[in-house]
């Protein structure tokens, strides 16, 4: 069954925020852009340089996102809608890190590291969300070094760069029968006995793409460029910004793409090669801390994230057989995000050699895409942050472990930017590209419905092992 042959083909929101560092890093009690840690080789190279403390890091994270999805239908004839089933889901992703820092001197301190953040993990096997995700992730590992310089004693100056390897798997759905409107081979045609209308698992045809950035490539490199000033006793500031990957505006990510036809269509299993443009974002930092009464340090820190950058998954696909089975060349999978802020304050013992030391910090965050572009897998508005440590102490050897909670409440999505009946208007007006029909479906939002209701809880776990040389 051939589909039309044009750009049009656009159809899913996948991911949140962009993977490519850990989200708690600085947020997490015992870390931060003043912090002399591993996770500051990354987050502000220039914090390493004050202890004089030389160490290795062993360490393990994973992240568990808990989602409670209602994903409603939306019939594109009638505009009526029915409530969907309640669909709840777990997805788990750990991560590691191993690193060093080595003071050279008074005026220079080195580090470097191998790591692999936890995973942005998309909800993986439910039928009922397939046009926007049957499951996936993306995962990046970066091997990196990192120098902080004390220009004078107040101040220190910080870059690291590294080489960060990216995986993406996306899996998904597209409805072949809301792709042809209602025209033929189209919601009016038959799948079995009856009209196949949208979202008829009989015309759902299944996309498994599996890229990755090139082990070894300029496309991969990463700068992070940090300053940590001492403003008075006790009292530091640090800022940094990190670049996003590369060199160039996009990060190519090559591999293969497999496509199961429709049940319709004869299920046959295709084979072709992919590629998938990504924009990811830029960020930057920023902590104060200060020294409290009772050996406490305030820590007072927020960050920014350019996701607007990132405002989809570019999938081409290409092979031989495609074209003469109607695959679609091009998919966009958009994500709709904008900026995100997030601010975050608490209080922590201050590390004086002591065997045991605690720590809690608050936060929130603001949304980082409008309500009603929200999908099952764009689930990210106005949260709520809770982070919890301990640390303990004993001859040389350093063990801590945080806990964080990241709560976003329950959004509710009558007006959804995702609409089938866009795909459906476009192509009754023959492809009028003027229409505002068309422009929602070449920027992929004519597909199923994501009217319904969405909750989101993220819990992180952090374990760091230091032993000091």
């Amino acid at each position: 069954m051939l589909r039309a042959a044009l750009p049009l083909v656009a159809l899913t929101g996948i991911a949140a925020a962009s993977p490519r560092s850990d989200p708690t890093a600085g947020r997490a009690v015992f870390t931060g852009a003043t912090v002399a840690g591993a996770e500051s080789i990354d987050l502000d190279p220039a914090a390493i340089g004050p202890t004089f403390l030389n160490a290795i890091y062993l360490g393990a994270s994973a992240v568990i996102d808990h989602y409670h999805v209602r994903l409603d239908s939306l019939d594109p004839s009638t505009g009526a809608i029915t409530p969907g089933a309640n669909v709840g889901d777990n997805e788990l992703a750990p991560g590691g890190i191993i690193a060093a820092i080595i003071h050279v001197n008074d005026r220079v301190t080195l580090g470097a590291e191998f790591q692999t953040p936890p995973a942005e993990s998309f909800i993986e096997g439910r039928n009922e969300l397939q046009y926007f995700t049957l499951g996936g992730s993306q995962r990046t590992y970066r091997a990196g070094i990192a120098a902080s310089f004390r220009v004078v004693n107040e101040l220190y100056f910080g870059l690291s760069l590294s080489t960060d390897t990216t995986y993406l798997h996306l899996h998904y759905a597209i409805d072949t029968a809301l792709a042809n409107g209602n025209g033929a081979n189209g919601i009016n045609s038959l799948c079995g006995s009856s009209p196949c209308g949208v979202g008829n698992p009989a015309a759902s045809e299944h996309f498994d793409v599996h890229v990755s950035s090139p082990l070894f490539s300029t496309e991969n490199l990463v700068a992070n460029i940090g300053v940590l000033a001492q403003l008075a006793k006790d009292v530091w500031l640090g800022v940094a910004y990190h670049a996003p990957p590369g060199l160039a505006i996009q990060t190519e990510l090559d591999g293969t793409m497999d496509v199961l036809q429709a049940p319709r269509d004869g299920t046959a299993l295709l084979h072709g090669a992919s590629t998938v443009f990504i924009s990811q974002p830029a960020s930057a930092d920023i902590e104060l801390r200060a020294r409290l009464p009772q050996a406490l340090d305030l820590h007072v820190a927020g960050r920014w994230e350019d996701l607007s950058r990132f405002a989809s998954y570019d999938v081409r696909g290409y092979g031989s057989t495609f074209p003469r089975y109607g695959v679609p060349e091009w998919t966009l999978l958009p994500q709709s995000f904008h900026d995100s802020f997030a601010l975050w304050a608490g209080v922590e013992q201050a590390e004086l050699g002591q065997p045991i030391r605690f720590g809690a910090r608050f936060g929130v965050e603001t949304s980082s895409l409008a309500d009603d572009d929200t999908s099952p897998m764009t689930i990210a508005p106005f949260s709520f942050t809770s982070d919890v440590g301990v640390q303990f102490r004993i001859a040389g050897v350093t063990l801590q472990a945080t806990y964080g909670l990241q709560y976003f409440p329950t959004v509710n999505v009558t007006n959804s930017a995702f609409d089938p009946r866009a795909r459906v208007s476009c192509i009754d007006s023959d492809y009028d590209y003027a229409s505002d029909a068309c422009a929602a479906t070449r920027n992929g939002y004519g597909i199923n419905s994501a009217d319904g209701s969405y909750e989101r809880w993220e819990h992180t776990f952090r374990v760091m092992l230091r032993r000091d040389l």
